[in-house]
């Protein structure tokens, strides 16, 4: 991974951060479930590439409600495995008025607390347009926050950021 991409990376992690812990601030005394995802432009590789950042605890839940795991364990590359299965079935990136893109699931990475899943597509140049559907632990935790942050490589002036909750459905990643 390249400084510049790795600086991106924080760059858009402390805004989703920020934002995260402003809607959390009434649960003060619990931690809010939440999930973020950096949907970010590789020019030089002609990518598009995912990084789905989850608690691992609620990771676990998840596994263990919906994935038949009784007790997962996220050290475990089969837990991962599966987590990332889960996480592929409940995300996806499309172009107004044509199919689902075809993401290729990489796999899961533990970090701290966390838990990373990586996704990428080839594509020849940014979309115009990108609608997300995020529904990630969304059917665990009734209150669960999905934020993405999108970079098409105009850089930290033009993240934009979509917040998934409740019933939202699909989303127009689109600035205006």
């Amino acid at each position: 991974m390249t400084v510049a991409r790795i600086g991106r990376r924080r760059v858009m992690a402390l805004a989703g951060a920020g934002l995260l812990a402003g809607l959390a601030l009434p649960a003060r005394a619990h931690r809010a479930k939440s999930a973020l995802t950096l949907v970010t432009w590789n020019k030089a590789a002609g990518l598009l590439e995912v990084d789905h950042s989850l608690h691992a605890h609620d990771a676990e839940t998840a596994l263990a409600q919906v994935g038949g795991v009784s007790a997962p364990d996220l050290s475990r590359l089969e837990d991962q495995a599966r987590l990332a299965l889960y996480v592929e079935g409940r995300f996806a990136l499309s172009i107004p008025g044509g199919s689902p893109l075809p993401l290729k699931l990489l796999g899961a990475e533990p970090e701290g607390d966390n838990i990373h899943v990586y996704q990428e597509v080839p594509l020849t140049a940014v979309p115009a347009r990108l609608l997300v559907r995020n529904m990630i632990l969304r059917d665990i935790f009734p209150v669960q926050i999905n934020q993405v942050n999108i970079d098409m490589g105009g850089g930290p002036d033009h993240i934009r950021t979509l917040t998934f909750l409740g019933g939202d459905g699909e989303k127009d990643a689109t600035p205006g």
